[in-house]
């Protein structure tokens, strides 16, 4: 078992997501599942989607004064889901089709609207990686040498700024709390502690 985890520590990975991905996966802490939370884009995500079901909510509201005025069978569906489904369906009632059509955008948008807002608000209480951590990701990242040589981001075009912003980033699984004296000395004095290369 022991030489099965020796042969795969050396196993060497092409550079990019094949070799980020055995680095994220070789930690056993998991302290480096570190991913962009994409913030202004799920807010703006959000944003859409709200207007969205503000606008649906206006039509809605403007059949509803339509039919408030309406003849005795259009009030019935108002109030017998079975005569508006029969009403929509067979066709000859364009308005009743028409409201339905907007009930089910109604569903559909809400539906992706509450899922957003729950993954966000499921995504607000992740807390950001430690700076230790991202500093030895980022190391990894950019393929500095030992001796701090900058080298080259692991991924290219618009992924090579992906961990820049620590704002920004979610860590999906943290270290266990700490004190402050070995998170202080983690963080500050990380140079009296050197790690070897050969382990």
């Amino acid at each position: 078992m022991a030489r099965e985890t020796d042969i795969e520590a050396k196993r060497h990975y092409l550079s990019g997501y094949p070799s980020l991905a055995a680095f994220i996966s070789s930690d056993r802490d998991r302290t480096t599942l570190i991913f962009k939370r994409f913030d202004e884009l799920a807010a703006r995500n959000l944003l859409y989607l709200q207007s969205e079901l503000s606008e649906l909510q206006a039509k809605q509201r403007a059949f509803d004064e339509h039919d408030a005025n309406a003849d005795l069978a259009t009030k019935q569906c108002a109030r017998n889901y079975s005569e508006f489904e029969t009403a929509a369906g067979q066709g000859r009632n364009s308005k009743q089709k028409e409201r339905m059509r907007t009930v089910n955008r109604i569903r559909y948008t809400l539906k992706e609207y509450r899922k957003a807002l729950l993954f966000e608000s499921t995504l607000a209480s992740l807390p950001p990686p430690s700076k230790r951590v991202l500093r030895a990701f980022r190391t990894e990242f950019f393929n500095e040498g030992s001796d701090g040589s900058k080298g080259f981001p692991t991924l290219g075009g618009h992924s090579a700024d992906l961990w820049d912003d620590i704002d920004d980033l979610v860590a999906l699984r943290v270290q266990e709390d700490q004190d402050r004296l070995t998170r202080f000395a983690q963080d500050h004095l990380g140079c009296l502690f050197p790690v070897s290369k050969d382990k």
